[in-house]
């Protein structure tokens, strides 16, 4: 499977915006268990990113999938948080959080790489919540990515998406639980200001890996970004 690399500055501008606005040194004002959070600008440009997503009447469920490693499983997107491409020693899991974390604590002698302590002003609820209650979502679920073509990519190409920062988000775990493999068209940030950054970040997501959405998708991001309606 080839990555795209036509329209990268468009997706990349997008995914550095993106970045900006969830940023966790970025001051959100904490008062209390959530926070007044200011409706960003839209990142990017939406038909730019829907210009480079194939768009399809549905996608199919596809069997084969598992995520689990375990003995007898499919492993499908590898052991979890193995990026093949770090040579870190560092999980992406702890690498992530580490940078999107507020306040973060090491574990000793582990070369500031198990995060032990910190917090999270989620991007999507805006709530502050305690690394115990922090899981790392995948924006595009791996699920969804399956049944959209990942089934054919190799194992390789696989591992390297569900390893990717670009894809990877802290998160509360209700919002995350919320969310589950849920498409573009089944959920969306219970803040509204959050919307249209999510996404152009799944919409960026998409683009990158050439993994096509749905017309239905495709109408709700129209709709979470305020645009007119496409034909």
């Amino acid at each position: 499977m080839r990555i795209r690399r036509s329209g990268a500055v468009a997706v990349v501008g997008a995914a550095i915006a993106i970045a900006a606005w969830l940023n966790p040194s970025f001051d959100l004002g904490y008062r209390g268990d959530t926070v007044a959070i200011a409706a960003p600008e839209a990142a990017g440009d939406l038909a730019s990113l829907l210009d480079q997503v194939k768009v399809v009447d549905r996608i199919n469920d596809v069997p084969g999938y598992e995520r689990s490693c375990k003995r007898g499983d499919a492993c499908s997107f590898g052991p979890a948080w193995n990026d093949p491409r770090d040579v870190s020693g560092c999980d992406a899991r702890n690498r992530e959080l580490a940078r999107q974390l507020r306040d973060v604590v090491f574990k000793d002698g582990t070369r500031n790489c198990k995060v032990i302590a910190g917090w999270l002003q989620d991007p999507y609820s805006g709530e502050r919540v305690d690394l115990r209650d922090v899981e790392l979502d995948h924006t595009v679920a791996l699920h969804r990515a399956w049944n959209a073509g990942a089934w054919q990519w190799d194992s390789h190409t696989r591992q390297i998406f569900a390893n990717d920062p670009m894809e990877l988000r802290a998160l509360s775990s209700s919002v995350n639980q919320a969310k589950s493999d849920a498409a573009l068209d089944e959920w969306m940030p219970p803040l509204p200001q959050a919307r249209c950054p999510f996404v152009i970040d799944y919409l960026s997501v998409m683009a990158k890996y050439e993994l096509p959405i749905t017309v239905r998708e495709r109408d709700a991001a129209a709709a979470a970004c305020a645009t007119a309606p496409l034909s």
